[in-house]
């Protein structure tokens, strides 16, 4: 059996230690590059434009998270990103 010394005179074997990171990795919530008041910023103006008045919140959220993400992570087109993100949110 391989055996991992851990800090101390504590040992882990290999399957724990590999448990153990597994389910570091499975807890750790998702992280986002833009900042939640942009997420806000942009829900609120969203909900201002007439052309979205009987659209779900759901739907308006993963639209701005979908466009959010397309220009600040992935630094695409503002407007090519908004573009994108309408069609596959509001159809």
């Amino acid at each position: 059996m391989i055996y991992v010394r851990i800090k101390g005179n504590s040992l882990f074997t290999m399957k724990s230690f590999t448990s153990l990171l597994l389910l570091i990795f499975i807890l750790t919530l998702p992280a986002y590059a833009y900042p939640e008041n942009q997420m806000d910023d942009c829900i609120i103006s969203a909900k201002d434009n007439p052309a979205v008045t009987n659209i779900s919140e759901e739907s308006i959220r993963n639209y701005c998270d979908c466009a959010l993400t397309a220009i600040i992570d992935e630094q695409k087109d503002i407007r090519e990103s908004g573009y994108d993100c309408a069609k596959k949110n509001f159809n």
